[in-house]
Order: structure tokens, then sequence, then C-alpha cells
């Protein structure tokens, strides 16, 4: 049995996830919280789990590593499709949602205002909240750019990981704005195709008493 060792509230584990359904790969989730020890995933501080699939006698570990491995080894769908540059543009947003965007969504919005405020009801660092607000819209609008030209109809890792991340701050309560039309245009359509919507739908089963309260990015 393939498993999926992960935390399921981290968009690294949710980016795994939906690409093993992409290619119609069965799997099993086994949660891993970031708070507890694990002996076959490494963790760093809350909400940065190391995602790991286990496969055979074999584990990978990594996101960016294990999407590798699975386009090499379940090569259709492809997660990085195209020719060597569209790949690359493919790459690159990924890259720009797991190491850009993800300290200040992840780390800090839904950790601070779903995990702390929420699941662990614990104080909230609003200094770390408004000082992630103030970065994030130059982020977004950057974001946009890169995504408005790309198709939503065929999923590759590109959407994969904007909308698992996004997905995180949704359930911080981020709204967009007119600023960030092209982005939300692009996660409208995202929210739209079947793999997308389903599992939103999953989650939105139990984790829906959970969302924080709507908050918007700093103007200036």
């Amino acid at each position: 049995m393939r498993v999926l060792h992960g935390d399921s509230l981290s968009p690294h584990t949710r980016k795994i996830a939906l690409a093993l359904r992409l290619k119609h790969l069965d799997y099993q989730l086994a949660p891993t919280s970031p708070f507890e020890a694990h002996e076959r995933v490494i963790h760093h501080p809350p909400m940065q789990t190391v995602v790991a699939l286990a496969e055979s006698s074999h584990t990978i570990y990594q996101d960016t590593v294990i999407t590798a491995y699975l386009d090499d080894a379940y090569p259709d769908p492809l997660l990085y499709p195209g020719n060597p540059t569209h790949r690359a543009q493919i790459r690159w947003v990924e890259w720009f949602c797991r190491y850009q965007l993800d300290p200040l969504i992840t780390d800090t919005l839904f950790y601070q205002r779903v995990v702390r405020g929420h699941i662990l009801d614990k104080t909230v660092d609003h200094q770390a909240v408004n000082q992630a607000l103030q970065t994030l819209p130059a982020c977004c609008q950057y974001l946009g750019e890169q995504v408005k030209a790309m198709p939503t109809q065929t999923v590759t890792m590109a959407g994969i990981s904007v909308w698992s991340l996004f997905r995180c701050a949704k359930m911080a309560g981020l709204v967009l704005d007119d600023r960030f039309a092209a982005l939300s245009d692009y996660l409208s359509a995202l929210d739209q195709h079947p793999l997308f919507d389903a599992y939103a739908q999953e989650e939105n089963h139990q984790l829906t008493p959970f969302f924080a309260s709507p908050i918007s990015l700093a103007t200036t």
C-alpha cells in the first residue's frame, strides 16, 4: 500500500495528495502532526512538516522531490507537461509558492489564525499577522501576473501549488480584493475543476468550523 505521511492541514501534504489523485494512484494518508515526533518524517517548526511518500520498500521525502519522482515513475498525466520553457515556468510558480508565499500564508496567517486561534485556542500573534498582510500584496500581485496566462483546464503542478497554498489562505480568512483580479480569476477557475472541487468538499466537511473570520490585505 502506498502511504502518504504528512500533516493533512499542510499545503505540502495537500499538493502530494492532489498529485496522486490526478494520476489515479491509490494512497493511504498517515496523519502526522507537526507538534509530535514521527519515526518516518523529519520535522521542522510548526506547519513546515517534511512530507514523505512510502512505496514498497522505499520512502521519498520532501514535496518537490516527491512530485519529480511521481512524474518519473508515473508519467501519465505529467505534473510538469509541455516544452522546457513551459516546464520551467511551472517549476518557478511552484518554487515561488513554496519559498516566498508559504512562510507568509501558512506559517503566519494560517498558523496564527486557524491553528492557534481556533484549533489550539491560544493567543494569536496579531503583530505577525499584520506584518504578513503588509508583505503579501506585492507577492500576490506578482503571482497573478505569472499565472494569468496559464491554462486551468489541464492541471499542472503550478495549479496544484497555487490552489493548495491558497486553501490555507482561505481557511485563514484571507480575501483578495479587486487589485488581485488575475490571481482571483485563476483560483476561481481552478475551484471549478473536479479534482479541486472534490478535495475542497472533503476538507470543508471536516474543517469549516475552524475557518477564520475574513481579513483583507493591507493597502498602500
